[in-house]
């Protein structure tokens, strides 16, 4: 399942990263920002769409896709991506039902990142 959900090649590099700077947390590091970055997508996401900010609702799921993407989470980037694109159509409804309905995928994800 993991292999779904990480590209090992990845998380490879930063842990090589992190034997050649001598700092072992790296990954947990990014890992413990993504996690925080996760929990706070939904309220943030919501705001932006209140306020009108099209902009920034689009902004936000980019960001995560290409956190995801960087950290070796290629399931979790393909979320964003398509929430992304939802969004960029001014289809916010799907988008955050996407959102929504991804706490699994999420939790399953950030706990393969945790152990790989």
């Amino acid at each position: 399942m993991a292999s779904l959900l990480l590209d090992r090649g990845l998380i490879d590099e930063i842990r090589r990263i992190e034997r050649a700077t001598g700092r072992d947390n790296l990954l947990s590091g990014f890992v413990r920002e993504l996690e925080s970055n996760l929990a706070g997508f939904g309220a943030a996401f919501s705001d932006y769409i209140t306020r009108g900010d099209a902009s920034g609702a689009v902004r936000a799921a980019h960001t995560l896709k290409g956190v995801c993407q960087q950290l070796g989470a290629q399931a979790l980037g393909d979320l964003f991506a398509d929430i992304e694109r939802s969004a960029k159509t001014g289809d916010y409804a799907e988008a955050k039902r996407k959102f929504d309905g991804s706490a699994g995928l999420i939790a399953q994800s950030l706990e393969a990142l945790k152990h790989a």
